[in-house]
């Protein structure tokens, strides 16, 4: 029986630290190769480079909906499946992400520090 390499290693405790301490540009770039990763391993054998088109490399639907549940497994962040339409590449998906991982850690941080109840 062969294992789904999609589903291997879904643990995004590493990545998260790697991502609360770097920078804007670093977290940017580590989040563009956790997108080419994880699509490189829905789609197998395909090599994806940054600026590689999601749906010309084949993907599906399907292997939409899997990639946008590994990258929030990943990253804790909520990616709307559109994001995959509306940025279909590594690099725009990477850069949308360092995004919204800002956002959500700027609003935690926010959240953290009032306690008005």
């Amino acid at each position: 029986m062969q294992t789904d390499n999609s589903e291997v290693n879904l643990d995004g405790t590493e990545l998260q630290k790697q991502l609360a301490s770097a920078s804007p540009e670093e977290r940017e770039a580590i989040l563009r190769e956790t997108v080419r990763a994880q699509l490189a391993g829905i789609l197998s054998p395909t090599v994806i480079e940054d600026d590689s088109n999601f749906l010309e490399n084949g993907l599906t639907s399907l292997t939409a909906l899997e990639l946008t549940r590994n990258l929030m497994t990943l990253t804790d962040v909520e990616i709307p499946l559109v994001a995959i339409l509306e940025y279909p590449t590594p690099a725009a998906l990477g850069n949308y992400l360092a995004e919204a991982y800002a956002a959500v850690a700027s609003g935690e941080a926010a959240a953290a520090g009032s306690t008005t109840e």
